[in-house]
């Protein structure tokens, strides 16, 4: 791996937003979470229910003391960003909000909106992205850059897959 940054997803990976979200989701009657469309109008939903992303995001918990471990990378030096999705406006907001005022963490964060792909956002150029989506993963290594899953469930860390972003500190 070359001088790079290193990208971490936020949703699954630092906070477990992405577990909670398809709670909401699943609560509201939107079943499908395979289904583009049914996502779309869960994210309307949102649109005018505003306070479904603190629920999501601002209660959510952190992962593996993944917060804690980019602070301390920050303080190291470390060249570190998160890259994100983001669905809304108001989600992108209490994102910044949380990670700013909340897990007091400062590194860059890059937002990918909507039918774009985080490695048209960012160019890998053999950077690596930590994410937990297996897809995202594949994206980025097919466009150049060096990925790994992110998997809290995992007894131990693998080639393919890790269960903590400890390991950063130690690069």
């Amino acid at each position: 791996m070359n001088n790079g940054y290193t990208f971490v997803d936020f949703d699954g990976v630092i906070l477990d937003s992405e577990e909670r979200m398809l709670e909401r989701k699943n609560a509201l009657g939107f079943h499908n979470h395979k289904d583009e469309r049914e996502f779309n109008k869960y994210f309307e939903y949102t649109n005018f229910h505003p306070e479904e992303w603190n629920y999501i995001i601002r209660e959510a918990k952190p992962i593996n003391n993944s917060a804690e471990i980019i602070k301390k990378l920050e303080k190291m030096h470390k060249k570190i960003a998160i890259l994100t999705k983001i669905h809304t406006l108001q989600e992108m907001k209490v994102k910044i909000e949380v990670i700013r005022e909340k897990l007091n963490i400062y590194c860059p964060v890059i937002f990918v909106p909507p039918k774009i792909k985080k490695h048209q956002v960012i160019i890998p150029n053999h950077q690596l992205l930590i994410d937990d989506s297996e897809k995202n993963i594949e994206n980025w290594i097919e466009n150049g850059g060096v990925g790994l899953i992110f998997d809290s469930s995992i007894n131990n860390n693998t080639k393919e897959k890790v269960k903590s972003l400890e390991f950063l500190l130690k690069r």
